[in-house]
C-alpha cells in the first residue's frame, strides 16, 4: 500500500525536519521507512501503514486503524525509528518551532519564488506583521490528525494561511 492509497480515516503522524533532505537522503528514508512499516506491529498484529517524504523535509506516516490500532509500544517504536533516523543524518524531526510556508500568488504579473521556506515561528509572525507573508500564502499544517484531514486542493498538508490554525492565532 502507498501513502496515497490510505483511507481518509487513517491516523496520521507528521514530522518536519529542521533542514531539507537531499534527493538521496529522501530515497534512503523512503526505503528504510517502508522496511520499518512492513514489520510494524501492535501486540503481534501487523499494522496497515504507509509513509512518504513531502516537500523535501516533511515525513508523514499513516495508519489504517480499522484493521489494527496502534498501541503505546507501537507508537514508541515509530518515534524511536524517527529519532534514530534523525540522529544518523543530523536531522531534528521534533523541532515544533518552525513554519514551512511559501508564497501563493504572483506579484503584479511577475512570478514569485514558490519554493518552500522554513522560518522560526517568531520570525514568521514578524514577517506576517510586516506584510511579507500574505493571507493567501500557503503553509504546511503538521497538526492534521487523519489522512483525509491532510488532503486539500492545494496539496497534502497544504492550507492557505487564512484557512490554517495560524490565522486563528493572528486574530
Amino acid at each position: 500500500m502507498t501513502f496515497q492509497e490510505l483511507p481518509a480515516h487513517a491516523r496520521l503522524w507528521v514530522h518536519v525536519a529542521d533542514r531539507d533532505l537531499t534527493a538521496e537522503e529522501q530515497q534512503a528514508l523512503r526505503m528504510t521507512l517502508a522496511q520499518f512499516l512492513e514489520g510494524w506491529s501492535a501486540h503481534g498484529a501487523a499494522l496497515s501503514a504507509a509513509g512518504d517524504v513531502l516537500y523535501d523535509r516533511v515525513l508523514v506516516v499513516g495508519l489504517d486503524e480499522q484493521r489494527a490500532g496502534a498501541t503505546g509500544c507501537s507508537i514508541d517504536s515509530l518515534v524511536g525509528f524517527v529519532r534514530a533516523h534523525g540522529k544518523a543524518l543530523g536531522v531534528d524531526w521534533f523541532d515544533r518551532h518552525q513554519v514551512l510556508w511559501r508564497h501563493q500568488q504572483q506579484d503584479e504579473g511577475a512570478a514569485i519564488d514558490r519554493a518552500w521556506r522554513s522560518t522560526r515561528t517568531s520570525d514568521f509572525w514578524a514577517m506576517r506583521k510586516a506584510g511579507v507573508v500574505a493571507a493567501d500564502a500557503e503553509v504546511v499544517d503538521p497538526l492534521a490528525a487523519t489522512c483525509g484531514g491532510a488532503r486539500s486542493a492545494a496539496g497534502l498538508l497544504v492550507k492557505r494561511f487564512d484557512e490554517s490554525w495560524h490565522a486563528e492565532m493572528w486574530r
